[in-house]
């Protein structure tokens, strides 16, 4: 795939992102709890949810053993999917635009607004996708440039250290989180 081709697909694969989760949020026929597992599915589909969480844990990727890393992986993909699928009930019409796509190194920027119909206000978005195969993944979402992935980083980081460096302590962290979440009915 030439270089000009393989971003301007990973302009399209957002676009398809975007149009799925849009649908999804709109889709009036499904429980809160049905709309999430769909989001959660939509989520493992188009990003790298393995990729973004060692990156994430950093250098305590490591010094983290086999089980930890699973349980950290599941806790970590279950408080993104919830994180932002409790985001639901403030969608109000936003569109996503793509602008553009260029190429910055092993990944392909794409370019985007998101726009309200009720209001001029506009936020500005960056996604970092790379090529998987035949297909694509997104690697992290800069917002009015700002990077999800190291804002997240560094506060799991934190936590890590915080914590005598156990990984254990950042998964029971997530960990309570969700059950916090779960328990309000969030």
């Amino acid at each position: 795939m030439t270089q000009a081709r393989a971003a301007s697909d990973a302009g399209a694969f957002v676009g398809e992102f975007a149009e799925k989760a849009i649908a999804l949020v709109s889709e009036s026929n499904l429980s809160t709890a049905e709309r999430r597992d769909e989001f959660g599915d939509l989520v493992r589909t188009y990003f790298d949810m393995p990729g973004i969480g060692r990156f994430l844990l950093g250098r305590y990727w490591r010094t983290a053993t086999e089980a930890e890393q699973e349980a950290y992986l599941k806790a970590f993909t279950d408080n993104m999917v919830y994180t932002y699928s409790r985001r639901f009930d403030e969608y109000g019409g936003q569109k996503l635009v793509i602008d553009g796509t260029r190429e910055d190194g092993r990944f392909d920027i794409v370019s985007s607004r998101i726009v309200s119909p009720s209001s001029s206000e506009e936020f500005r978005l960056e996604w970092r996708v790379i090529e998987d195969g035949s297909s694509f993944k997104i690697v992290d979402i800069v917002i009015e440039g700002v990077s999800m992935s190291v804002t997240q980083r560094q506060e799991y980081a934190s936590v890590i250290q915080n914590n005598g460096g156990k990984v254990q302590a950042l998964i029971d962290a997530l960990t309570r989180q969700m059950a916090g979440v779960r328990s309000s009915g969030g």
